[in-house]
């Protein structure tokens, strides 16, 4: 039996936002929720697959965050610009 790994990774997003929302629904602030998952996320991304790729997989994120805040800044810029003419 083959699993469709997207479909898995679809269903394990859908349950950890709806855990997340329950928790802050809860009362506890979204930074905590979050944090936690990233720091759990994390230390189990590194026993599975080690520092060195985890590292490699921050840096990919991050470079991608670093291009979607550029694109972003970009886009404001000119609309702001659109709005001056």
């Amino acid at each position: 039996m083959t699993m469709d790994i997207s479909a898995v990774r679809q269903q394990l997003m859908d349950q950890w936002q709806k855990v997340a929302i329950d928790l802050i629904k809860g009362g506890i602030p979204p930074e905590a929720v979050f944090e936690s998952l990233l720091t759990v996320g994390l230390a189990g991304h590194v026993e599975i697959f080690g520092k060195d790729a985890t590292a490699s997989k921050i840096a990919a994120i991050a470079q991608q965050l670093s291009v979607q805040v550029k694109q972003e800044a970009e886009a404001l810029r000119e609309a702001s610009e659109a709005t001056k003419n």
